[in-house]
């Protein structure tokens, strides 16, 4: 997942909020909005924290959209 598929994802599930996402997925209130607007990076550590709960909303993936 790339930072412009995060960010893509959450226009696409406008309803679903960083904070939300942030907190089930046990990351800090503005770390994933950090993330989206390039001031931390995006690596495998937080991936594995997100990709879980993102497909809990419906991320599928680059080949399933």
């Amino acid at each position: 997942m790339t930072i412009e598929e995060l960010k893509a994802f959450f226009e696409e599930y406008s309803a679903l909020s960083i904070k939300a996402v942030n907190k089930e997925a046990g990351l800090s209130n503005s770390y994933l909005s950090k993330i989206l607007s390039g001031g931390r990076p995006l690596t495998q550590k937080t991936l594995d924290k997100l990709m879980p709960v993102l497909e809990k909303y419906g991320y599928k993936g680059k080949k399933n959209r």
